[in-house]
């Protein structure tokens, strides 16, 4: 009995640890949610043999992209796990023979697409084949030979394809990319008369939501009574966050975008400008996400750009804080890639990127209108710092993110007082009138609860966070407010 137990037992730890085949998984997951969202549109679906049907048509654009996306994967990976489901026997050869030369010089690609532009060419009377042309493809590519970067690039491309019905399966029989007599260009820039105006203001949460000023408390007239206030300081711009994961990621979540919207109304109601700081709280830039991230952000600037309170662009807060775990390189690349990507987008509005320090603030000059920094420092090294990075560029500056907090207890007997905070602010607004430069201080109001994902666990840095506002919990102003209504001379 003991003999035919321990047998029976091995027989289910053999059959678990056998697991699924990959490339079964792959096509489950494909089929089961979209994880390759790249934007595509079909520009001409007419047909003079037989009308492409509208389910037709998303499936066969579901299994164009799972195709594109299997690819890379596999190409990445070195392995053709899943391939034969989106491509037939005779187009996977090519595919094949162009792994194994990969794998034997120890090299792989990262690689994705951003769009896809589908034009009909034949679909047959029988419906079961179909030809097209994919024009202008936004490719991304990274190329490793050991593990060392040898090339970067995002280039376009157009391609004509054959696609074939088996098996319930849209698959590609013939993939051939079409010559191009001139080479595309992907990053062009509309020439725009515009200026960038002088920003003064805060970087806004509301009191009882801090980081979550989208969320389940969202209310109008909490920010119209907010906005009124920071019009009293004299101020005329904030600063808000767009949590990635919270909008959905590439999925907007149609309410987040709406509430997002009545923020914009409320604030141009209240004669304030808003600068708005995209993908908040994303870490991840690898090249397989980009048509994730850059349909997130398709999606937001196509539904705000033209808003009358919509100033700026701010695309990643922070992003040299992910040098270290990214790679400084893939950060830098994602940036620039998503910067030409928004101005093709909204060419009008200014974009900017938030470095957390001023040594940072002098990468991608060239990309972008506003040169944004922050600085929680010494108002002397902040002063030496500033006057460096000013002989770098001619473009104008941004100081947006500083501030003193007022705590002290028991994590900081020796903490700054009020008049400290005010003597602070007193120094760094004489000086930013002195030299026009912009900024958004931190911030509003002081809070009761400061989210983990914030500054982490430990309790002397959420009981420092918490006191960085120019008013109290209990709705007191500081000393700090009566200094900032006269630098900026409000009524």
């Amino acid at each position: 009995m003991n003999l035919l137990i321990v047998s029976a037992i091995s027989q289910i730890i053999t059959y678990l640890n056998t697991g699924a085949d990959k490339s079964k998984m792959l096509n489950l997951s494909l089929k089961s949610e979209s994880v390759y969202k790249p934007h595509l549109i079909w520009s001409d679906t007419l047909n003079p043999s037989r009308p492409l049907e509208k389910p037709t048509q998303k499936r066969v654009a579901q299994d164009y992209l799972n195709a594109w996306y299997v690819r890379e994967v596999a190409f990445n990976s070195g392995e053709q796990k899943g391939l034969e489901d989106y491509y037939t026997e005779s187009a996977r050869k090519k595919i094949d023979s162009l792994i194994t030369l990969n794998n034997s010089a120890n090299t792989r690609i990262e690689a994705t697409t951003l769009s896809h532009d589908l034009k009909l060419e034949f679909y047959s009377a029988d419906g079961q084949l179909i030809s097209f042309t994919d024009n202008n493809v936004e490719e991304v590519k990274r190329v490793f030979k050991e593990e060392k970067l040898l090339l970067e690039e995002k280039t376009s491309a157009s391609y004509r394809v054959v696609m074939l019905l088996e098996d319930g399966f849209w698959r590609i029989r013939q993939f051939v990319k079409i010559p191009s007599k001139t080479s595309a260009s992907i990053t062009k820039r509309i020439a725009v008369n515009k200026k960038t105006k002088h920003y003064n203001g805060l970087n806004y949460y509301p009191e009882n939501s801090p980081w979550d000023t989208f969320g389940e408390t969202f209310d109008q007239n909490t920010l119209r009574v907010d906005f009124k206030k920071i019009r009293s300081l004299g101020f005329n711009t904030i600063r808000v966050f767009v949590g990635y994961k919270d909008f959905g990621e590439a999925d907007i979540k149609t309410e987040k975008l709406e509430k997002l919207k009545t923020l914009m109304d409320v604030a141009q109601q209240e004669q304030l400008q808003v600068i708005v700081t995209l993908f908040d709280f994303y870490g991840d830039y690898s090249v397989i996400d980009w048509s994730n991230t850059f349909k997130h952000s398709r999606k937001i600037v196509n539904a705000l750009k033209g808003h009358p309170a919509l100033v700026c662009w701010d695309i990643k807060n922070e992003p040299n804080l992910d040098f270290d775990s990214r790679g400084e390189q893939l950060v830098l690349f994602w940036l620039k890639s998503h910067l030409a990507h928004l101005k093709q987008l909204d060419p009008q509005t200014d974009v900017t990127i938030g470095w957390s320090n001023l040594q940072s603030a002098h990468l991608l000059l060239e990309s972008v209108d506003l040169v944004s920094f922050h600085s929680y420092q010494s108002f002397e090294s902040f002063k030496s710092e500033f006057q460096e990075l000013k002989s770098k560029t001619n473009k104008p500056l941004m100081l947006q993110e500083f501030g003193l907090s007022t705590y002290f207890g028991i994590w900081n007997p020796l903490g700054a007082s009020e008049q400290k905070q005010a003597d602070y602010y007193t120094d760094f607004l004489s000086f930013a009138n002195q030299n026009k430069l912009s900024y958004t201080l931190w911030t509003l109001y002081d809070f009761t609860e400061i989210p983990t994902s914030v500054v982490g666990r430990l309790p002397w840095r959420k009981a420092q966070q918490k006191h960085f506002g120019l008013y109290k919990k209990n709705g007191e102003a500081k000393k700090a407010v009566e200094v900032i209504k006269q630098h900026t001379k409000a009524p």
